[in-house]
């Protein structure tokens, strides 16, 4: 019987590593990478404002604040009645974390937790606007219906659970002076739950590498216990720009509007009803995207006499593409 000695193991051991490296020097796994977010060449950037129809396996994160600047804040007194305006600002911050999964080539499942928050920066636009904090979760589904080298379009519904906790000092004091302490202690914090469900489409286009466009339509309600049953419906279009492809500059860009109709879109659950995005992203490796979102937006607030805010935002946002 043949015998091996260890030395001589060793030896193939090593001829096989440096003849798989020398393979990987001449055809590095980097040029196997499949783009599974392009269409005829370009790579669609993120965008806060709306999904896309690829049913990818991604990681994404977006961490942010804002602020509505230079508003009028009513002075109220105990009966309701406004005696006077003040300026103010109220600020925002938001935390989310994503992750997809494609489940198989028709097929991808996604979860999200997300917080966001508001408050108001000097007391008098605390008062008039209190303050709250939100968290969520949501579960979601991709399925790709149709697809080309320039065209992708898929179905998509998603199931969000949101808890919110809404601090009203200006409630609180008004039940103290109807019917004292002990019948004002729930007022100054209250807790309101949304069940939020939804289903549409997406779709995208790239008519060439370094221009890509994107919509989506979705569809649902919102349910809550204190604030009722309101439908929902979201319309949005991206269009982003690739400069790489046009300069050999790995930098993207796009704009983005969403809209919200329907009697779900005040309140907070929805988040606002009208958003226009700017967004800015490095372009230059395969496997992330980092860069910024600028926002422009229109909030219909429930439970102040601020009807509508209007609010600067920005976002920094991350995804990792496995």
């Amino acid at each position: 019987m043949q015998q091996h000695s260890w030395p001589a193991a060793l030896r193939r051991i090593s001829c096989t590593l440096l003849s798989l490296a020398a393979v990987i020097t001449v055809n590095p796994l980097g040029a196997q990478y499949i783009c599974s977010r392009c269409l005829n060449g370009y790579r669609f950037l993120p965008s806060s404002l709306m999904g896309d129809p690829f049913a990818t396996t991604h990681f994404t994160n977006a961490t942010g604040g804002g602020l509505a600047l230079d508003f009028n804040v009513p002075v109220r007194d105990l009966d309701g009645v406004v005696t006077d305006t003040i300026g103010g600002d109220i600020g925002f911050f938001l935390l989310d974390f994503e992750y997809q999964k494609s489940i198989i080539p028709r097929l991808a499942l996604r979860g999200k937790v997300s917080a966001v928050g508001r408050v108001g920066t000097n007391g008098e636009s605390v008062v008039a606007s209190g303050a709250s904090v939100q968290f969520g979760g949501a579960i979601g589904a991709t399925i790709p219906i149709w697809s080309n080298t320039s065209f992708a379009v898929s179905a998509v519904t998603d199931f969000r659970r949101r808890d919110q906790y809404i601090l009203d000092p200006y409630a609180f004091a008004q039940a103290i002076a109807d019917g004292g302490f002990n019948a004002a202690k729930g007022t100054l914090l209250t807790t309101e739950k949304a069940n939020h469900w939804s289903a549409g489409a997406r779709g995208a286009w790239a008519p060439n590498d370094w221009l890509g466009l994107g919509a989506i339509i979705e569809s649902g309600r919102i349910d809550s216990p204190t604030l009722g049953d309101r439908s929902l419906t979201e319309l949005g279009i991206q269009v982003g720009f690739d400069f790489e492809h046009l300069w050999n500059f790995p930098v993207g860009t796009s704009i983005a509007w969403r809209e919200q109709a329907g009697p779900g879109r005040r309140g907070e659950f929805s988040g606002s009803y009208r958003s226009y995005e700017l967004g800015l992203f490095y372009t230059g490796s395969p496997h992330f995207e980092i860069g910024g979102d600028f926002f422009w937006q229109r909030l219909l607030v429930d439970r102040t006499l601020l009807a509508e805010l209007d609010a600067v935002q920005f976002r920094l946002v991350t995804r990792l593409e496995f």
